[in-house]
């Protein structure tokens, strides 16, 4: 409110004169001032009111905002073409198959130090470019579908169709953790939102073109780390709890030892109704 109100009386002519604002505003509480306590009360209404109503017009785009830094779309996207239509091969495909080729001749037990060694890097320079292939317009996106796409590669579960079940299962402690991480997300995208507020505003002001810029680098990497460490969280959920939620379910045998593919498989089975 208060740089809408700074923007409306300043403009572009007089961006940076503060004097001309403290007179304006002095005149403003100088008139306010012979009000009725009545009219008083009004004002401070609609003010209040107002105020409200940006917070809440910028919370509600939070949502379209999530959505345009994940990159998912509105509507589902179609299916996927012939192969002649997919992506071509990155960096990232020619990492990993160099890193398969070197797990496929022998077992883990039967590499040599050097291999693992080998492996290792390859690993690193592969995580640096990306978790899982990219699928998505943008990093925040690929990185939470990268979640995704790790635990079906490592326990062939269905991320989404699983999730609510283990939501039920977790420790009220785990559960307060990751909804304070996903509030972290939610803040950082409604700094962005803050942002094109900002930008638009600086159409009549141009200093908050200035804060535009400023708050939109700071959302930018705020939304990348709160991503991260979602995704992060995520994924650690999985690998603590799946074998307890497998015993909740029932599967005590499949639970014994780590958690594997049947084991998710098994659990794909029960989210989705077998359908």
């Amino acid at each position: 409110m208060g740089a809408t109100v700074t923007a409306a009386v300043l403009g572009h002519a007089h961006a940076l004169d503060w004097s001309l604002l403290r007179r304006r505003v002095g005149h403003w509480a100088t008139t306010a001032g012979h009000w009725s306590t009545g009219e008083q009360l009004a004002a401070a209404a609609v003010l209040i009111l107002a105020a409200v109503a940006v917070g809440t017009l910028v919370r509600t785009c939070g949502d379209g905002a999530v959505r345009i830094w994940t990159g998912r779309p509105a509507r589902p996207a179609p299916t996927a073409g012939p192969p002649a239509d997919r992506p071509p091969r990155t960096a990232l495909d020619d990492l990993q198959t160099d890193i398969e080729r070197l797990r496929t001749p022998r077992p883990a037990r039967d590499r040599t130090a050097d291999v693992r060694q080998e492996i290792d890097a390859l690993t690193v320079r592969r995580d640096r470019i990306a978790l899982a292939r990219p699928t998505r317009p943008t990093y925040t996106g690929d990185r939470l579908a990268a979640t995704v796409v790790r635990v079906d590669t490592q326990y062939g579960i269905d991320l989404a169709a699983c999730w609510p079940r283990l939501w039920m299962v977790l420790p009220e402690d785990v559960r307060t953790e990751l909804r304070t991480v996903r509030t972290r997300f939610d803040t950082a995208v409604v700094g962005s939102v803050w942002a094109a507020c900002y930008a638009v505003l600086g159409c009549f002001w141009w200093p908050a073109a200035v804060a535009a810029v400023v708050t939109g680098l700071l959302a930018r990497q705020r939304v990348s780390q709160a991503a991260a460490a979602l995704a992060e969280h995520v994924e650690s959920a999985v690998d603590v709890h799946l074998r307890r939620l497998a015993e909740e379910i029932g599967f005590t045998a499949l639970a014994d030892g780590p958690p594997n593919r049947r084991l998710g498989l098994a659990l794909n089975r029960i989210a989705r109704k077998a359908t």
